[in-house]
């Protein structure tokens, strides 16, 4: 009598679905370039945010005065979006899924959006 074991082909036994399921990707260094070069054109907007949290938390810039919390969280919540967009970006780059081209694109949206309201309304 035979075994029951298993009956599946050694493609379907590996969690990333053998070979067919590489043959969609991308090679690994185009995300990294990708999130290298993100990082690169968000530099000054990301100090800008981590300015905005030391400030808005400590009160103290060339003059110390009350802390205000909201803007330090502000400042936390957008240095937080500006680091993760890239590398959300480079992962949808990499594996082609539709997932983590809506968090990407969800991100930079959280990015663009606050910066376009300031501009169309005279604040920045």
């Amino acid at each position: 009598m035979a075994s029951s074991s298993s009956r599946r082909s050694p493609d379907s036994r590996s969690g990333a679905g053998g070979i067919a399921g590489n043959a969609a990707r991308r090679p690994v260094w185009w995300g990294i370039l990708l999130t290298v070069v993100a990082w690169a054109a968000l530099a000054i907007p990301m100090f800008w945010a981590l300015l905005a949290a030391a400030v808005g938390f400590t009160g103290c810039f060339i003059e110390c005065s009350a802390p205000d919390p909201g803007i330090g969280m502000f400042g936390v919540t957008a240095l937080a979006v500006m680091a993760a967009a890239p590398v959300l970006a480079g992962i949808a780059l990499v594996r082609r899924s539709r997932g983590w081209w809506i968090a990407a694109a969800c991100a930079a949206a959280l990015i663009v959006v606050p910066i376009a309201v300031a501009r169309l309304t005279g604040a920045a």
